[in-house]
């Protein structure tokens, strides 16, 4: 998407031999102010990020501190205002995440080149001091650009035309770092596939198909049931096997100028994303929390399951991604029920305002270790929080896991909770199973069951601590579900579909709520020792019954179901 400009041209017709070589110079000036452009956004999102995290690892009490807005958010934010063209956000989106993540790997290969070393009058006029402990963020963005990313150096800034002027000699000390074995070997990244959730508070999973087809030019083919790893052809789309309501496009589909995901109809989502909500499965009616929430997909996704019955507390305590969190409610239709609170959830008063509370959503910070398999052996990106790769038995690590374990328990404090799901886009342990087992061993009021159990891929075999939960949890990595890694845990209250507190049982009769679900009514006939009686619809439902002894329906035991048989497998055979 060239830039607008306003140009103004005097050609005289003996002049118009030189038409082609002015307009040939036009296009590349054009070109080379786009390209600038993206080097200045991405620039501003690199220092700013670097910015956070060098704030964070500096501070004081020693604990971790989100940044203020995080690259991807930034990124979002460029797009939202206009700053940059929706075609070029995957480029931009590339630019950010790759400077940030070889920042260390460019600054040695320019240390080594003697670019730092350069005095300023042989600089390019106007060209910033370089530094190597405090370098330029564009010198970075740059440095990725002509070594690890399009290979190509263009724009019009004087840092441009330095490394331009420097970029032979740059590309021979990378090849030569790589030789002496310092560097990773150059490995083609792994793509993956476009994955599009429906929001179903917006629109309908017929209507998106007709709408890929339509728009896109695309083939729908029938999901591959067969295998969890997908594999997505050229001009045809699909949906994704296990997980309702999500499509998945050919890789590199560019939608960010699609009106259904402008309008918040469609949501551009990872497939490891989407596990966490269909893990929890509110029931209708539940009064949720989402801990952890902005962005706002998995708030969003659970708000599209419930379908606009319940209420739903998205706690997000930074206040810049709070703005972002309120904007996709809005965005998204679900601003009737879901409410964005600017708190942190630690501090929140559970016992008061959320002693209602029956699910709860826990995504928590992590490591990041399962981000984006970017090479063909599966290395994995970090956390964009941390901007570096984190070792799995890292000091870092165990700091996390633990602030994850204290804020799982802090949850459960919360008077009327059922349900708990927990994940992480971690692969390490320490943050997934072990955490599991911590919170297991420090209460006696939850356990874990089954999450999604069509989910093929579980929890970590051949490790005896974790022989009792490795079949209730699920992971993902992109060998064996083509997307991010990622982990996921349900906890239930024990015996809760036996009985009710008293307090929920209260709330239950007193509530005047027309959409509440009824505990009353005809659906079948059985015969009992005292002859015909009414079945309850809500047991026969759910398995369970706010009433309890004191219904006057039947509580027939409901036929034999699968182990950890749950709102989701509702969800899928009316999606199959």
């Amino acid at each position: 998407t060239p830039l607008p400009l306003k140009l103004t041209l005097s050609l005289s017709p003996p002049s118009f031999p030189n038409f082609a070589s002015t307009f040939h110079a036009l296009r590349l000036s054009i070109t080379m102010e786009t390209a600038q452009r993206l080097i200045d956004l991405a620039s501003t999102i690199v220092g700013s990020s670097l910015s956070d995290a060098m704030h964070g690892s500096s501070s004081a009490s020693g604990k971790s501190k989100q940044p203020k807005i995080g690259a991807r958010n930034q990124v979002y934010y460029a797009k939202m205002d206009s700053s940059c063209p929706p075609a070029l956000v995957p480029m931009l989106t590339t630019m950010v995440n790759g400077a940030l993540k070889s920042k260390n790997t460019l600054i040695k290969c320019a240390k080594e080149d003697g670019l730092f070393d350069l005095p300023q009058s042989s600089l390019p006029p106007n060209c910033p001091p370089l530094n190597a402990s405090n370098p330029p963020p564009e010198l970075i963005v740059v440095l990725y650009e002509a070594l690890l990313g399009s290979r190509r150096v263009r724009g019009t800034s004087p840092i441009v035309l330095l490394i331009k002027s420097r970029k032979a000699s740059l590309q021979q000390q990378l090849a030569a770092r790589r030789k002496r074995g310092v560097e990773h070997i150059f490995a083609a990244r792994v793509k993956l596939p476009r994955f599009v959730r429906v929001n179903l508070l917006k629109t309908t999973v017929e209507a998106t198909k007709k709408h890929f087809q339509r728009k896109l030019g695309l083939k729908y083919k029938s999901p591959d049931r067969s295998t969890n790893v997908l594999q997505i052809k050229p001009g045809t789309f699909t949906m994704d096997p296990v997980l309702p309501h999500l499509f998945i496009l050919p890789c590199g589909t560019n939608l960010h100028a699609d009106q259904l995901v402008d309008d918040g109809a469609l949501v551009l989502q990872d497939r490891s994303s989407c596990l966490t909500a269909i893990a929890l499965s509110p029931p209708p009616n539940s009064i949720c929390i989402d801990t952890c929430a902005s962005p706002g997909n998995k708030t969003l996704h659970m708000a599209s399951l419930m379908g606009t019955s319940g209420k739903i507390t998205a706690f997000e305590r930074d206040p810049s991604r709070l703005q972002t969190l309120e904007r996709r409610i809005v965005e998204q239709g679900a601003d009737s029920f879901v409410t964005a609170r600017g708190a942190d959830f630690m501090e929140a008063d559970l016992k008061g305002e959320f002693q209602d509370v029956t699910h709860i959503l826990i995504d928590p910070s992590c490591s990041g270790s399962g981000l984006a398999a970017t090479s063909k052996n599966g290395a994995s990106m970090a956390s964009e929080y941390d901007n570096g790769s984190l070792a799995a038995n890292s000091a870092k690590v165990a700091q996390l896991a633990q602030a994850q374990v204290d804020l799982i328990l802090h949850a459960m404090t919360l008077p009327e909770l059922q349900v708990v799901a927990y994940s992480t886009c971690s692969v390490y342990r320490e943050e997934n199973e072990d955490v599991v087992l911590q919170v297991l061993a420090q209460q006696n009021t939850f356990e874990c069951v089954q999450a999604i159990p069509n989910w093929p891929h579980r929890g970590l075999d051949g490790i005896p601590e974790f022989k009792e939960i490795a079949s209730f949890v699920c992971r993902a990595t992109f060998e064996k579900d083509t997307t991010n890694g990622f982990f996921v845990a349900r906890f239930e209250r024990i015996g809760n579909s036996k009985k009710m507190t008293a307090h929920a049982k209260r709330k239950f009769e007193e509530s005047d709520n027309d959409e509440k679900p009824e505990p009353t009514g005809k659906i079948s006939k059985v015969k009992g020792s005292g002859g015909q009686q009414d079945v309850c619809k809500q047991f026969d439902r759910y398995g369970k019954c706010k009433r309890g002894k004191k219904c006057r329906f039947s509580h027939v035991v409901p036929k034999a179901t699968t182990t950890g048989n749950d709102e989701v497998d509702d969800l899928m055979a009316d999606w199959s």
